[in-house]
């Protein structure tokens, strides 16, 4: 089974194969048509794995035979296989910088992701981490994916998901939190969230008072996050809304930002700048 839609992403992995391959792959003239080969492609690295769905998706396409020796989410260490091919020699190179390109990036997602989880659940924390629109365009769904594997939340795929006012917004309604809630509250679905993100402690009372769901701290630093929090407490309100915290969070600073406990807190890191670098090779047998 497709861990999101797969005809999505097989429409998206031919196009990956197009870019890579327009006309014919002029590098394998020399090798025959009919050669029968097996290749492994293997770990110089480790880290989490991801990306393998792809993988054996690509080559389904390209009629190879794929097995795969590790699944989406496991660990790997240097050397190890993570999956055999058997197949005509000339579709298994059309296929290799694809696969390698896709389960490198989204394996160096996962991984990252895995090292802010673990962090968190070192300090006993019930804080999840979760990433950002900040994504490659044309491998959202890939990078969404890479941080769910990693046992992070893929927050919003895209702009109709849920209602978010950032500060454009809010500037547009001269900061005033109370009619820009409101307003949005005539004009969209109640099947939708709504998130706003404020620029002052005393505005998350506010928009706890007038219906947001979730309130973003955009680049509040970890005492003006704790101040926010205890304010909801003061005021019984610190169960009604989910807080998010964001804004130049990582891997050095997000201890600091653990201490006052909010719900969700998202770095453009995962998907953006992954800390964890890994790497594959493909090799024939």
């Amino acid at each position: 089974m497709s861990y999101y839609n797969r005809f999505i992403i097989q429409r998206k992995l031919k196009g990956f194969i197009e870019e890579d391959c327009n006309f014919a792959d002029i590098s394998s003239r020399s090798i025959p048509f009919n050669t029968e080969v097996t290749a492994k492609i293997f770990a110089k690295s480790a880290g989490y794995v991801s990306g393998l769905e792809e993988l054996k998706l690509v080559f389904e396409m390209l009629d190879v035979s794929t097995e795969l020796k590790k699944h989406d989410g496991n660990t790997f260490q240097k050397g190890d296989i993570i999956a055999t091919l058997k197949g005509n020699a000339k579709n298994i190179l059309l296929g290799e910088r694809v696969c390698l390109n896709l389960i490198t990036h989204m394996s160096a997602i996962t991984s990252t992701t895995r090292k802010f989880v673990e962090l968190i659940e070192h300090t006993g924390k019930k804080v999840k981490i979760a990433c950002t629109r900040k994504t490659t365009p044309g491998l959202r769904i890939f990078e969404k994916k890479a941080v769910e594997l990693g046992h992070g939340d893929p927050h919003r795929f895209s702009l109709d998901d849920m209602v978010l006012l950032k500060d454009t917004h809010l500037r547009y309604y001269k900061g005033d939190v109370e009619n820009l809630l409101a307003d949005m509250k005539k004009k969209v679905s109640f099947s939708k969230k709504i998130e706003i993100e404020v620029e002052k402690v005393e505005d998350v009372l506010i928009a706890a008072k007038n219906g947001a769901d979730i309130v973003m701290l955009d680049n509040f630093s970890p005492d003006e996050v704790e101040d926010c929090i205890n304010l909801l407490k003061k005021h019984n309100l610190r169960d009604k809304v989910i807080i998010e915290v964001s804004g130049g969070i990582n891997l050095e600073n997000i201890i600091d930002f653990l201490i006052s406990e909010p719900d969700v807190i998202s770095s453009g890191q995962l998907t953006q700048f992954p800390s964890e670098q890994v790497d594959f090779s493909l090799r024939f047998d």
